[in-house]
């Protein structure tokens, strides 16, 4: 799990996230304090089996009771628990 700032989005978004890919993490979720979401991206292999990331899901609060951690279901993690108390004045 990454937590956006404005100093770590890119590298975040690219290169950690390249680096992840390349381990083969299965899961990587991108918090996203300022828009309040969190992007679910899950590990598959394309046609070349190579492993690349597909984003799942987007959880926002329309649709917060989705959340959850794919490849450790019993792990339980709630939105609001996740955002709560979080000063996101950037």
């Amino acid at each position: 799990m990454e937590v956006l700032s404005p100093s770590t989005e890119k590298y975040d978004r690219g290169e950690k996230k390249e680096l992840y890919r390349e381990q083969e993490i299965e899961e990587y979720w991108i918090v996203d304090l300022k828009e309040k979401k969190v992007e679910i991206y899950e590990l598959d292999y394309d046609e070349n089996k190579e492993p690349q990331y597909y984003l799942w899901k987007c959880i926002k609060e329309e649709n917060k009771e989705e959340l959850k951690i794919i490849h450790f279901p019993n792990v339980k993690i709630s939105f609001d628990d996740l955002f709560d108390e979080i000063d996101t004045g950037f």
